[in-house]
């Protein structure tokens, strides 16, 4: 049996940004807006956190991004490969508690049908 790499690609090409927002499908939560979108590479998906200065200093939006990226590793396991994936942080993840934004992204993936079936 092959074992698969879990780790966390970023999405960082500004082109690739503007790309998920016009052409991707997105869902939204209370606390986030997930824009996904079909990727050109077929064996990882890569993940893209926005975080406007409207939602604070900087010390504030770098936290929302840890939050964000920590509760996407949660699911990394069971996510399909081949994605673009762009998550925008809206004014309620500043307060959200760790469970909430986990349990919301767990959601929006799952609407977004990019989690497998775990057998």
């Amino acid at each position: 049996m092959e074992r698969r790499k879990y780790k966390l690609y970023p999405l960082k090409k500004n082109h690739l940004f503007s790309r998920a927002y016009r052409k991707g499908k997105s869902v939204s939560s209370s606390t986030m807006v997930l824009y996904v979108l079909k990727s050109r590479e077929k064996d990882r998906s890569l993940l893209g956190l926005t975080v406007s200065k409207k939602r604070g200093k900087a010390v504030v939006r770098n936290r929302i991004k840890r939050l964000f990226r920590e509760s996407f590793r949660y699911y990394l396991p069971n996510l399909k490969n081949g994605y673009l994936i762009v998550i925008v942080a809206k004014q309620p993840a500043c307060d959200a508690e760790f469970t909430v934004i986990r349990r919301e992204m767990g959601e929006l993936l799952g609407k977004a049908t990019l989690l497998e079936d775990s057998k």
